[in-house]
This record gives C-alpha cells, structure tokens and sequence, in this order.
C-alpha cells in the first residue's frame, strides 16, 4: 500500500511553530542565570533603591576619619589663586612687546624706516623683517645706557635679595621715564604731558600739580612719549620724502615734454632713485640721524 509523503518545507515550518510555542509557554520566572537555584526569581533593581552600605575595613586597620570642614575650601582656594598668579604671569609676559613700542625708541625707527622704503618707489624691498631687524639693532643701541642704569639699580638688587619688588620697580622705571621726558622735551611736546595729566586728574580732586617733570606718573608720561614719537617720526618722514618727490616730478615734466604719456614716469624713477640713494649712502645717513634724533645724555637720578 503506498504512503503519501508530507513535503519537507511543511514539516520545517511546523517545527519551527512549535518550537516557539514551548519556548514562550514557559514562564518568565523560571528563567533563571546560571549557578542561581531551580525556580527561584532574581530579585529586580529600581532606580531609587538604596545604594548598598560599604563594608567593614579589614580588622586592624585603622580608617582615616573625614577632613575637617573648611579644610578642602581652602586649599581651593589656594589652588585658584595659583592658577590666578599663572594667568597674570603670561599676561605680563605677554605684554612685553607693547612695552618694547612704549617705553623705548623702536616706534620712531620703525616709522622712519617704512616711510623711506615707500619713497624709494618699493614697498616690497627690503622686506617687513629687514626693517624690523635693523630697527631693534638701532633701538639696542640708543637704549643700552638706559639699560645699563636700571640692570645696575634694579635687576641686580633684586636678584641679590637687597630690594623687594616695589624698590625695584621704581628703581627701574626712574631711569625709562627720565628716557622719555628728555625725548618730550626735545621735541617740544611738553603740552602732551599736561594734556595727559588733566584727563587722568580729575577736576575736584586734591592732588598737587607736579613741579618737576620726574613727578608725572608713568601711566601719564608713557602714552605722551607715544604720541610725540608717533608725531615726531611723520615729521622726519616728511622731510625723508620731498628728495624723492622732487625726482618724481622732474621725471614726469621730462616725460610728458618728450611726448612719452603712455610709458610710467615710475618706471624712470625707481632707478634713478635707487642709484642717487646708494651714492649718497643713504642708509647709514638716515641711521646716523635717527641716532642724533634722540636725547641719551641724562638716564634719571
């Protein structure tokens, strides 16, 4: 007698059917981990349950008892103010070059330098770090007595233990703000220390007018020797551009009456410029009077 056989995708699927009947039959209680009892239910763990206590310390040991209160504020506090000491630090340091422009003679040689290089008709040669470099060269050279001054009553004090901080503050900056009035007096901007010293004093106020130039403050004296330099290096530049321009105009004439409208007159003068430059040895004759320019007889009391 002959027997029908049942396809195998219809058995396959009937196996799976129950396999998944018996597996969700069972209850979600007698599941349980490995190594846990036959039946019983790992107990559940609620976000607002109470942590566990942490247990004894080993016998003979001795735990330390909690700091005082108080104890850990002041050690950050501590720890800020030292932060606050190393911000101020880089501040300070980084201030430095503003202090190399204000208190010294580099903004008038720098000036003076640039403003020559766009006489010459090129921008371009020589380069921003040419002209910086002969710039602190000629500054180190005008400020090296001042220098020496305040390495010798300052810096060597200090550094020995003789002064604090405050004596050798003002024993450094007598000799830099006695630099600077001597430059405002020579070049007749004595009107820029008033100014100055009327807008930080105000009107009411019961502080004596100062006498002597050395009693100004220096937050007065440093921005008034800023602007007399600023105003005294325009004025040099000036007088450093009317050669120049005087070859600039007689190229022109010369051209425009030789019919040439369409060649640069620039292109004609640059050179002419550049060779009479070079002849009358014009760099060192604007550095040898940049030098002259500045008073360094007297570095202070």
């Amino acid at each position: 007698m002959r027997t029908d056989r049942v396809p195998f995708p219809a058995f396959a699927a009937c196996v799976l059917v129950a396999s998944a009947l018996a597996v969700g039959a069972a209850p979600a209680a007698d599941r349980a981990r490995p190594g846990s009892a036959k039946g019983q239910v790992e107990p559940s763990f609620s976000v607002n349950a109470p942590l566990p206590e942490a247990p004894d310390p080993a016998p003979g040991r001795v735990s330390t008892p909690p700091p005082p209160r108080g104890v850990g504020l002041e050690l950050n506090r501590g720890k800020i103010f030292e932060n606050v000491q190393t911000v101020l630090s880089f501040a300070l340091i980084s201030l430095a070059p503003a202090a190399v422009l204000m208190f010294t003679a580099f903004v008038r040689i720098q000036i003076v330098l640039t403003l020559l290089r766009q006489a010459l008709g090129s921008p371009q040669v020589p380069g921003n770090q040419v002209l910086t470099a002969l710039a602190l060269l000629l500054t180190v050279l005008v400020m090296r007595p001042v220098a020496d001054v305040v390495y010798t009553r300052a810096i060597q004090p200090y550094a020995a233990g003789r002064a604090t901080e405050a004596e050798a503050w003002d024993a450094g900056t007598r000799p830099i703000k006695s630099f600077m009035i001597e430059q405002i007096k020579k070049t007749g901007h004595e009107n820029y220390v008033w100014e100055l010293y009327d807008y930080a004093t105000p009107p009411g106020s019961s502080l004596v007018d100062p006498v002597y130039e050395e009693e100004f403050p220096l937050h007065v004296v440093a921005p008034a020797y800023l602007l007399s330099e600023l105003t005294t290096a325009l004025v040099m530049g000036f007088y450093i551009y009317l050669p120049f321009l005087v070859i600039d105009l007689v190229v022109s004439a010369v051209l425009a009456a030789m019919g040439l409208f369409m060649l640069p007159p620039s292109l004609v003068a640059l050179p002419l410029k550049l060779i009479l430059f070079v002849l009358a040895d014009g760099w060192l004759l604007v550095s040898s009077v940049l030098l002259r320019s500045f008073a360094v007889g007297g570095s202070g009391p």
